[in-house]
Formats: C-alpha cells, sequence, structure tokens
C-alpha cells in the first residue's frame, strides 16, 4: 500500500498506462476544485477500467512513519524542524502550506517529549526532509475535508485515533485564515503581523540571541491547487 500521494499516482499512471505527470495535474487540478484525493485517484481510476480499491492510502500508516522518522534522530529531527519552518514562511511555490505544518508541529511535540535517541552519524536530512513533507501532506489531505478555499471539515473517514489531531489542523487553519497564528514555542495565540519567525514576541525575546530562521511573517493567505502545492492569496492585513 502507498503512503504518499506521490506514491499513490505513480501506481495509477502505471497501470493506465498514462505519464505521471499527467496524471498529477489532472489530480491536481481536481483537488484545486476541493475535491478529496483519494476520490480523484479513484475517479480516474474508474474512467481507466481500474478497481478503485486497490487504490487507497491508510492514514494510521502514514501516521505511524512519521512518527518512526522523527524518533529516529534528535538531531535530524531538529534540523527537518528548521527547514519546514522556513518553507512554511516562504512565498514561493514551493512554500509548505500551513496545514502540512501544523501537522508536523503535531508529530514534532510527540517526537521531542519521548526519550531523544542520537544516532553516530545524522543521516540524509534532505532525504528526510522530503520524506516528511510528502507524508504530512498526503495525511492532511486525507484526515480532512477540503473545499476550494482550504479545510472545512473532518473527513468522515478519518480514524478515530487520528479525528483528534484532524480537529486541531482545522482550528489552527481556520485561525490562520482569520490572521492568527499559534506560537510554536508556547502556543499563544497572536496576530501573524507580531510574530517573530514563528514565534510571539514574548518567546522570541527570550531567545539568547538572533533567531536563525528568517524573520519574515507570512502575510498572505495560500490557496492549495493541489497535495502539497499552494500559491499566494489576498493579503491578510
Amino acid at each position: 500500500m502507498s503512503l504518499t500521494a506521490r506514491d499513490l499516482v505513480r501506481r495509477i499512471a502505471s497501470d493506465a498506462g498514462q505519464s505521471y505527470s499527467e496524471i498529477a495535474r489532472r489530480v491536481n487540478q481536481d483537488m484545486a476544485k476541493g475535491k478529496n484525493l483519494l476520490s480523484a485517484v479513484h475517479e480516474i481510476a474508474r474512467e481507466n477500467g481500474l478497481d478503485p480499491g486497490r487504490y487507497t492510502l491508510d492514514p494510521e500508516k502514514i501516521a505511524e512513519e512519521i512518527r518512526t522518522i522523527l524518533r529516529k534522530d534528535y538531531a535530524q529531527t531538529l534540523m527537518i524542524s528548521a527547514v519546514l519552518a522556513q518553507m512554511v514562511e516562504s512565498r514561493g511555490r514551493d512554500s509548505l502550506s500551513p496545514p502540512a505544518f501544523f501537522t508536523f508541529m503535531e508529530f514534532l511535540a510527540d517526537a521531542t517529549a519521548a526519550p531523544k535517541r542520537r544516532e553516530k552519524r545524522i543521516g540524509n536530512v534532505e532525504e528526510a526532509t522530503t520524506k516528511i513533507i510528502e507524508l504530512t501532506t498526503t495525511l492532511v489531505s486525507v484526515i480532512c475535508d477540503w473545499s476550494r478555499t482550504g479545510i472545512v471539515g473532518v473527513a468522515e473517514s478519518c480514524p478515530e485515533p487520528l479525528r483528534g489531531l484532524a480537529r486541531v489542523i482545522l482550528r489552527k487553519t481556520r485561525l490562520y485564515q482569520a490572521g492568527m497564528w499559534t506560537c510554536i514555542s508556547c502556543g499563544k495565540i497572536v496576530s501573524i503581523r507580531e510574530t517573530r519567525a514563528l514565534l510571539c514576541k514574548e518567546c522570541d525575546a527570550r531567545l539568547p540571541g538572533p533567531t536563525t530562521l528568517k524573520r519574515t511573517p507570512p502575510k498572505r493567505e495560500r490557496h492549495r491547487t493541489g497535495y502539497g502545492r499552494t500559491v499566494p492569496g489576498d493579503t491578510i492585513d
């Protein structure tokens, strides 16, 4: 069974005898219109005479894979965190969508609370980061319901163990859409315009020196155009 949207799209493209880019474009277009990831994939399967039931994703297995990666090595996890924090602040085409970042932060909290493992040699951080991005964007695409404007609720098919996570992502996304941000350190809800490197002013002031992350708070809403892809929207000011 596939764990990421990318792997799932590759499978159906191969079985349908079409190119990956063609199927991915179709899925992204359908998702930009508010269609669920699996609904988009299943429709393509039916159109090509394939069994939709063969193309599915298990949210709980995806969640477990995220936990495994984040608990593997504490130093590597910190590096992944720094990269994703910069990506969610980015306004570029490859910026990380806020819902995927919120998903990551919830798993990160659990990982850092567990006993910290340190490997003698840090693994391929870039590879691990890419994997986390794909897993979190896929997970949020299947445990939450979406419309053209973004997340609108918890998916009916969301497994019970992940419904709490889906509700947290929904709440934080709605706050973000309203111009509010949850400090990644203390959890305080503040205006996005008052944040510094994703921290509230108080937490930022307690740091011993200048933050290592780019001090550019996210100022534009982002509209989802497909799994893991966003484009800048209207200003939040």
